[in-house]
């Protein structure tokens, strides 16, 4: 009988100390809660709105600085802002995924990067079949329905490149550009001929083109590389994307070339700007891609208010820059 009672003891004592210590768990998680400062513009904020930006994983950079840009007005516009950047998206037809995706989760704004030469696109669409309102940035492709498009000028910063690459130069100098794959196409085609307007009338300078992706291990890539190293390395080497940027000022800081030549990039990125302010980088085209998140969230919140759609904006360009060492 003894040993029974005991055992009853034990096991109350066990049950009450279960029941203390689950209670004590459950205030410290309420308190944790409750002191946590707020992510406002983030997927996990609760507001009335909810705005998806996406796009391509070649475009990350550039589509992270346009959320970033887009978080800043959360608040504002009682909205979350959620980044959707597929893994492994690496053909323009898949680019119809990202739309579907948007239509799985059925957000209450859109805000896409399309690469160019995307075609034939089934509009991403709410449960209703009704449209779901898309600021396109990047790529217009007409037959899209959309509210708004904002884009560069790409006539307009060829001949920005072309004038800072005159005057950084003097008018003579070795010049070496950089594209990737991705750039083969017409809006690159208007950005080269206006800049080579430009520097061909120049005839002191010389300008080579070369393809340079972020894998390291091809073939133009170790050419840059021994251009670089060469006697006689290029006066300057100006970059035509945010990861081709970071790749010149990479390449031309392991050979220990900085002081011979000097680089003109084109930013998206933090990531660029970062070496501009450790002076690797002499100068930095700047596509004002904050601003084109900030202007994109008002596109919608404007159409939500309004109905008035089909706007085309063109984005910003800023010049960061400094002198040749």
């Amino acid at each position: 009988m003894k040993k029974t009672v005991v055992l009853r003891i034990v096991f109350a004592a066990l049950l009450f100390i279960s029941i203390a210590s689950f209670g004590l768990y459950i205030v410290l998680q309420s308190q944790n809660i409750a002191t946590r400062p707020g992510n406002y513009g983030t997927s996990s904020t609760e507001r009335k709105y909810n705005i998806l930006v996406t796009g391509t994983p070649g475009s990350e950079a550039f589509v992270r600085q346009v959320y970033r840009g887009a978080q800043s007005t959360a608040q504002k516009y009682n909205c979350s802002i959620e980044l959707y950047v597929p893994e492994n998206l690496n053909s323009n037809i898949n680019f119809q995924k990202i739309f579907d995706y948007a239509s799985y989760v059925e957000p209450d704004g859109l805000i896409a990067f399309i690469p160019e030469g995307t075609t034939n696109l089934t509009a991403p669409l709410y449960n209703d079949d009704t449209n779901i309102p898309l600021v396109a940035v990047g790529q217009y492709v007409p037959e899209l329905p959309q509210i708004s498009f904002i884009g560069i000028n790409f006539s307009e910063l060829g001949r920005i490149i072309g004038n800072e690459i005159v005057s950084f130069t003097g008018g003579k100098g070795n010049i070496c550009i950089l594209y990737s794959d991705i750039q083969k196409n017409q809006s690159y085609s208007m950005l080269m001929n206006e800049l080579l307007k430009i520097t061909d009338a120049k005839k002191n300078i010389k300008i080579e083109t070369l393809r340079l992706t972020a894998d390291k291990n091809t073939s133009e890539f170790d050419l840059f590389r021994q251009r670089l190293s060469g006697a006689s390395p290029y006066d300057f080497v100006v970059s035509l994307s945010e990861e081709n940027t970071v790749l010149a000022a990479q390449t031309i800081t392991e050979i220990n070339q900085t002081n011979k030549s000097g680089i003109i990039g084109l930013s998206e990125g933090a990531e660029s700007r970062a070496y501009y302010e450790k002076e690797i980088i002499n100068e930095l085209i700047v596509i004002n891609s904050l601003e084109i998140g900030v202007r994109a969230v008002e596109e919608i919140f404007n159409y939500k208010n309004t109905g008035i759609a089909g706007r085309h904006i063109v984005a910003g360009i800023d010049i960061l820059k400094r002198g040749r060492k």
